[in-house]
This record gives structure tokens, sequence and C-alpha cells, in this order.
């Protein structure tokens, strides 16, 4: 059984001087609100990549507007019932969840993820036996190279705020980013079958696990409402930037939604519709705004109702998912999105560019997994060498504090790796992916552009 006096703790990874919960929670939200991988969401997708539109959303502004739907819940949690927690600290790490939950996302969103897997599957093996002689071992085969392939923004938005960003927030904070709380080599316990650690955060999950009596596999409780403001802000948002883009039309909209739900829900829209439809400022301000009281209200009450299981470790579902009429209209709005935006023309003519950028660049900087490991230290250090010009190059065009991580971890021989040699070779392809997907969707086209000498 879960208790919130474990699971609500100042305690970091790296140790400081003693401080409360509230003060440690403060601290937390100023290192995270003033961080570079934050401010690097104004500059990466939403829905619409390369969108220079100021009124179309940003990953920053929907991390902003998931940040206020996790305070909402909150808030609505704490009206119907008093609580046995801090509440302001348990403010404080529901909106900074909501505000990280995607910093790990590469340029181009979820279809950047996509194109990551691809060409990890498509070319980690090849690459492998170009930098290392030997055959892979078993557990390159089975626990490594899997989790390389597994590549997921949940999982590197941990890397980044501890391994790369050393922002060194409280263990409570890092536990409620941790979606999947699994690595790669263990079994799946009340999550799906995601990984959201990876085998380079094995170390802090452990510890995580240890300081706020977490079971293996079991989410931190806090995860469950900062993954329903996320349902919440992007369900709706979604459909009004297609109809502030032209994609689709408000009457499209209104037709979609009274045609795809029954006639309870139906009866539960049209007063809502109608009301939106008259206010001055705007439709979707105000339907936007009716809609999520009644889902904050939902996933609340939800988030109450199931406490017992969720503190037991045993909830596996979502908050919003209970019968109601409010929750099968966020569906409906979630399959107009999938139906009549993802796949529109406009979307995927900048997807596909996204696509080109994303592996031109990855072809261009897999040199440097080709070489040998004394090889790319030496470039690293900056030493030249008569053969290697245009890897030296490629090595200075990486991030200083990702290749401070690389060397930070392969320094030291780690028992877990069998072999050193894959430990080495394991690090220097999360570099790679770490300058890559740290890009914005900007940065991608125009590194692109300049490796393929058209600047």
């Amino acid at each position: 059984m879960l208790h919130y006096p474990n699971l609500l703790q100042p305690e970091r990874y790296y140790p400081v001087e003693p401080q409360s919960l509230l003060v440690a929670t403060e601290l937390d939200r100023t290192r995270i609100v003033q961080s570079a991988p934050v401010r690097r969401l104004q500059q990466k997708t939403q829905v619409f990549p390369l969108d220079v539109k100021a009124s179309v959303r940003s990953r920053l502004t929907h991390s902003l507007e998931v940040q206020q739907a996790g305070r909402q819940i909150i808030f609505a949690i704490r009206q119907m019932r008093r609580t046995d927690w801090a509440e302001q600290a348990v403010t404080n790490l529901i909106e900074m969840s909501c505000l990280l939950h995607d910093v790990g996302n590469p340029p181009f969103g979820h279809f950047g993820e996509a194109v990551l897997r691809e060409w990890l599957h498509d070319e980690l093996d090849g690459l492998f036996a170009s930098a290392i002689s030997a055959p892979a071992s078993e557990q390159w085969q089975k626990v490594l190279a899997p989790d390389l392939c597994s590549f997921d923004g949940n999982a590197q938005s941990l890397r980044l705020v501890h391994s790369l960003q050393r922002l060194n927030l409280t263990l409570s904070q890092l536990a409620c980013i941790i979606k999947y709380p699994r690595v790669i080599d263990e079994l799946v316990t009340a999550t799906e079958g995601k990984i959201g650690v990876f085998i380079s955060e094995r170390q802090l999950i452990e510890r995580i696990r240890d300081v706020l009596q977490l079971p293996t596999g079991v989410r931190h409780p806090l995860v469950f409402i900062m993954e329903a403001a996320d349902d919440i802000s992007y369900s709706i948002a979604d459909v009004d930037d297609a109809v502030d883009r032209n994609l689709l039309t408000l009457d499209a909209v209104i037709k979609f939604l009274t045609q795809q739900v029954d006639d309870e829900t139906r009866n539960y829209l049209k007063p809502l519709l109608d009301e939106a439809l008259q206010d001055e400022q705007g439709f979707f301000p105000h339907f936007r705004y009716l809609l999520t009281n009644d889902w904050v209200q939902l996933a609340a009450e939800s988030y109450l109702l199931h406490k017992k299981d969720i503190l037991a470790g045993h909830f596996v579902g979502h908050l919003l998912e209970c019968d109601h009429p409010a929750i099968h209209v966020l569906n409906a709005l979630k399959r107009l999105a999938r139906q009549s935006i993802f796949g529109q023309r406009e979307v995927e003519s900048l997807e596909l560019s996204g696509y080109a950028a994303m592996r031109g660049v990855l072809l261009t900087y897999s040199e440097l997994l080709t070489l040998p490991a004394p090889i790319f230290r030496q470039l690293l250090s900056g030493e030249g060498h008569h053969r290697y010009q245009h890897a030296l190059r490629l090595c200075h065009r990486l991030s200083r504090r990702h290749v401070l991580a690389y060397q930070k971890a392969t320094d030291t021989p780690d028992p877990f790796f069998q072999r050193p040699a894959e430990q080495e070779w394991y690090y220097r392809v999360r570099l790679l992916l770490d300058f890559i997907s740290g890009m914005t969707d900007t940065y991608v086209l125009e590194e692109y552009r300049l490796l393929n000498g058209w600047v």
C-alpha cells in the first residue's frame, strides 16, 4: 500500500542541505520554469510543425494549458474532500510535472519519435558491427539494443532533466513525470507495455523506488492526474487549431460531434453548443471552458473513487474513462482529430519534410558511431586526426552538456554492463539520440541544410 508521507519527500538524488517539502518543491518550480528544455518547447510542434502563426499551439503553450488543467483537478479534489497531503507542495508537483511532460519529445513530436525508432531498427545492428569487432553479447541483443530501439519521449524527459540538465529535482518530482515506471528488462506490473525509463537511468528509478517506497512497475499516484490534465488539454485544442488553420470548419466540427454520439450525449451537448455559438468572444474559448469544467470534475471524482486501488498499485486505467456524456464528447473530439486532422495533406507534407531532415541528420552523424572508441574519445577532446577531419567537425557541433553526460557515463566501468565496449557504445548512441531529440523543429531543418551544403 502506498502512503503519501512516503511519496511526498524533499530528498534529491544528489544530497543537499535539509529542506522542508514546500521549500524543496518551490525550488524545483524555479529550476524547471527557468530551464532550457522548457524554453525549447516554444519551437517544438504540437500538431502543426513549423507553424509561424502565433495563435496555433506549440508544445510550450500546450504544456501551459496542461499545467492549468492539472491545477484545476487538484483544486476540485480539495473542494470535494479533505485531503491527506501537503496541499501547496502537491500543487507544485502536479503543475511542474504537467509543464515537463513533453520536454523529452523530439522534433516533430510523436512522428519524430517514430522516425527515431524506425532509424534505430534499420541501422543499429550494422553500426554496431562497424564499431565493435566482437559479436554482440546476449545482454546487448536482449536488453541494450531493445532499450535503444524503444526511444520514447517520456523516458527521454526523465533523462533530460536528470542526467543531461542535472536539475537535481526532488525524487517526488521526478516520480511524477514517469508515466511507465519500468526498464526494458523488468516485467510489466500495473502499466501498459511501454518503457518509461531507459537503462541509463536505472539507478535513478531504483533510488526513487527505495526512498518513496514505490513497488516496481507502480506509478506515483499524481501521475494519473497529470495524464488526465494532458487528455483534457489536447482533445479540444487540436480541433481548435485545425479550425484556426482552416483545415476544418466549425460547421463540420459540430456536425461530426452531433452525429458521433448517442441521444443522451447529444442532449448533453446541445445546450453547450448553443451557448458557445452565442458567445461574443468566439465559439472555442467558451465551448472549451464549459467542457473543461465537466472534465475536471469527472477527473477529480474518478481519482477519489479509485483512490484505494491507486494507492494499492492496482489501478491500470485512466481517470477519464467513466461512462458520462462529457467523456463521450472527449472521445469524439479525439476521433475527429485522428480522422480529419493528422491525415491532412498539409500536416503530412510538413511531416515528410521533417522525416527527410531527421533521417538526413541521423545518417550524417552516424559516422561517429562507426569509429573505434579510442578515436572517438580523441576527437571529443579536440585532438585532430588527418583521417577523421569530417568526424572531428561533427564532434565540434555536439552539445557540450551531452558530451559531458557521455563522458561521465563511460569514464568508469559499470558492473551492470557485461562488456566495457558495449557500455561505451551504448552511451555513444545515447549521446546521438540526446543531441538530435533535443533539437527544435527549425533547428533540425537548419542542421540538415547545413550538412547538405545548402546554407
